[in-house]
Formats: C-alpha cells, sequence, structure tokens
C-alpha cells in the first residue's frame, strides 16, 4: 500500500498547517517596561496567612491600554531548568478579580512563602490600545520589586498589617 499523497493533498495539507498555526501553537508577546505600567492602577497587597503561605491581594482600579484582561495569574518558576532550557511553574495559580463595592476589580490567591521572591503576577490580554492581536500579550509585575518599595517597617511576612503598594 503506497503512502504517498498527491500533490494536491500535499498542498492543501501544507496550508492547513500554515492557516492554524497561530491557533495550534500559544504564541505570546511580552510587553516590556513601561514607565506608567501600560496605564494601568492597580494596588498589590502581600498578607500573612500563617502555616508558611502568603496571601497576595490584586485589586485593579484602571486596566490602562491592556484592557480587558483575559487571564491574571500569580506565578513563580522553578529555580532549576529542564533539559531544553526551560522552567516549570513552582507556583501557578489564576487570580479571579471581582468587582468591589468602590467599582474596583479585586482578587487573590495564596501561596508558600518560600516562593515569594520569585513569584509575579502575570496579566494576558489580546487586545492592546484597544486594538486586538494576532496572539496573546503578557505583563508581568514582580511582587518581590513591589514589596521592596515599601516603607522601611517590619517585614510583611511577620507581622499581621498588610504591606501595600499602590500604583
Amino acid at each position: 500500500m503506497s503512502t504517498r499523497l498527491s500533490g494536491l493533498a500535499t498542498a492543501m495539507f501544507v496550508a492547513v498547517v500554515l492557516l492554524t498555526s497561530d491557533r495550534s501553537f500559544a504564541i505570546f508577546y511580552g510587553l516590556g517596561p513601561s514607565k506608567d505600567d501600560w496605564g494601568m492602577k492597580y494596588d498589590v497587597q502581600v498578607n500573612d496567612a500563617g502555616r508558611d503561605e502568603v496571601s497576595v491581594v490584586f485589586t485593579v482600579a484602571d486596566q490602562g491600554r491592556l484592557k480587558p484582561f483575559d487571564l491574571i495569574e500569580l506565578i513563580a518558576f522553578n529555580k532549576e531548568t529542564d533539559e531544553q532550557g526551560g522552567h516549570s511553574y513552582d507556583v501557578k495559580a489564576p487570580i479571579v478579580l471581582k468587582a468591589t463595592k468602590d467599582g474596583r476589580l479585586a482578587g487573590q490567591v495564596q501561596m508558600r512563602k518560600e516562593f515569594l521572591d520569585r513569584a509575579q503576577i502575570r496579566i494576558l490580554t489580546r487586545t492592546f490600545d484597544g486594538k486586538p492581536q494576532s496572539g496573546l500579550s503578557y505583563y508581568e509585575i514582580s511582587v518581590r520589586k513591589l514589596l521592596n518599595k515599601t516603607p522601611a517597617t517590619a517585614s510583611p511576612l511577620v507581622s499581621p498589617p498588610a504591606s501595600k503598594v499602590a500604583k
């Protein structure tokens, strides 16, 4: 039995693969640094949740140029690389935003304290400046970097009061 394809069948196969490649592969475009965080206005709080855990609360007042968000997640990559040079996740948890009484959006997630140094809030969106994109754009906010900008007080992981940073 022959497994050769006719010229027309081969051409159709190649066309289907090329036309659906953006749907077949995850295409992510990282947004670089921005002086104004792409116009977003947000607040991050890290609270001690006991038993070696922290609670990360993410509040959004304005989604800025990334409006609307498709997915927000708290991530922390593993320190070790795999055989292909990639990293797996130590933490990957969605942050589900819900409307608050004052019109903001807020969500929270818990994670172990040991991953706080590598924790990032990753925002994924299919639009930028109100225009649809061919893939997902993402913007990452370092949780540790925000904690280092707080006033010099006791560690936010030891005391119950929140460590609060507003952008």
